[in-house]
């Protein structure tokens, strides 16, 4: 389960961006995440669920770059 788990520096490897970055996300609560004590943390699941729902489909991509 503990790998299930991820902290910001773990979050910030696996999505390739800042903690500066993280954070803003977390205050702004778009994305999932939790806290434990004052540390945060993030299930690794509803992460992933998370990038899903934020991702566009090639659909979606080729209708926003018509629209420009």
């Amino acid at each position: 389960m503990a790998q299930n788990i991820l902290t910001v520096p773990e979050v910030c490897s696996y999505l390739q961006i800042s903690q500066v970055t993280v954070y803003r996300l977390i205050r702004q609560k778009n994305i999932p995440a939790f806290r434990i004590g004052k540390n945060w943390r993030f299930n690794l699941q509803d992460l992933e669920r998370w990038i899903e729902s934020e991702t566009l489909t090639a659909e979606e991509q080729s209708q926003i770059s018509r629209s420009r």
